[in-house]
């Protein structure tokens, strides 16, 4: 039996062979219009790289799609954003797996600290684009109803405290430290501190009243929340972990597109990843000399505390993945593509 859908498709089908085979969108008498949402703000470190991303878009498809950017929650709080580009109040949203944990369970794979591989932001996007594209798309988005467009990656994140300097582990103990899901609410658990999950917009005014007493995070993030006026002390050599996300279409949108526009988007996801770690990168660099230079100790734990850190974190994957496998997904090979991707990405 044929759906509606279907009949539409096959219909659409049928209309574009009697004329000439040329994609529908090219005879569009007007270019598409896409309601691209996020929950960044228009001041986050990203900003330029979305820029850059809708320009490359706009011009690789010859203006046959164009965007309409709703950052800042404007078209739905972080926490809504799956919901949105599901239901197609968005076209395009910014999914970062960690506030979806449930519902994307698979996809916080990227966030797990991974130790032994010393991999860059370029091979950490490179690694969380290939699964996107690959396994998790198998496992998960397509039961969800989306598609990934492009992948993103912070560097590796670290402590960034308002009053409490973190010289050892101990000093973490008792303190409430802001986490965006599961995977850094396991980390920061087992080095003792109290994780409490909080999304970027609400941090500043939860460290402000004393909700929180720091954050994990990346530099440029610090900066973008505007997070250095509060902030003291920021640890510049842990590893607990990256926050990764995805751009994603609504999948019957995706679908419904044709061959030429699906390979647009996916060249110029593939092109972003040096774009974007060089933007990160850059700034990283930059504002880390800012920070110092208002006042914030910037600096580097010894090693042996280092050791005990990756002592402590390693054993986070393996629970992971028991955790997910006794709910009957397909944890293990989830991590072993993620491992896989990454020393792939990072020796290239």
């Amino acid at each position: 039996m044929i759906n509606r859908r279907s009949f539409v498709k096959l219909a659409a089908a049928g209309a574009a062979a009697g004329s000439f085979g040329m994609p529908w969108i090219a005879r569009a008498a007007k270019p598409i219009t896409l309601k691209l949402a996020d929950s960044l703000p228009t001041t986050h470190y990203s900003m330029p790289i979305i820029k850059h991303w809708i320009k490359q878009i706009e011009e690789g498809t010859e203006g046959r799609i164009r965007f309409e950017h709703y950052p800042a929650e404007q078209l739905a709080s972080a926490r809504d954003l799956l919901d949105a580009v599901q239901t197609r109040i968005a076209d395009v949203a910014y999914i970062p797996a960690q506030y979806f944990s449930e519902k994307l369970p698979m996809a916080t794979v990227g966030s797990l600290p991974i130790p032994e591989i010393k991999a860059d932001i370029y091979a950490l996007e490179a690694a969380y684009y290939e699964i996107g594209l690959g396994i998790l798309d198998e496992v998960e988005f397509r039961d969800a109803g989306i598609r990934a467009l492009r992948a993103s990656s912070t560097e590796a994140y670290n402590l960034h405290m308002v009053s409490r300097k973190i010289v050892t582990l101990d000093d973490l103990a008792g303190q409430k430290i802001r986490v965006g899901g599961n995977v850094q609410q396991q980390a920061i658990t087992a080095l003792g501190g109290i994780p409490v999950t909080v999304t970027p917009p609400e941090i500043y005014n939860a460290m402000q009243n004393g909700t929180l007493d720091g954050t994990v995070f990346h530099i440029p993030s610090i900066h973008s929340y505007k997070l250095n006026d509060l902030v003291r002390y920021s640890t510049d050599n842990l590893n607990l972990g990256v926050f990764n996300s995805y751009y994603a279409m609504n999948r019957d949108l995706w679908d419904d597109l044709p061959p030429d526009i699906q390979a647009v988007f996916d060249k110029v996801g593939r092109e972003l990843i040096r774009f974007e770690g060089d933007t990160i990168s850059r700034q990283s660099d930059t504002w880390r000399t800012e920070f110092r230079k208002q006042g914030i100790e910037v600096y580097d734990l010894a090693p042996e505390v280092i050791d005990e850190t990756t002592r402590r974190l390693t054993p986070i994957r393996q629970k992971w993945a028991e955790l997910y496998e006794t709910r009957n997904l397909p944890a293990e090979r989830v991590v072993d593509a993620w491992v896989a991707a990454l020393k792939k990405h990072a020796r290239a």
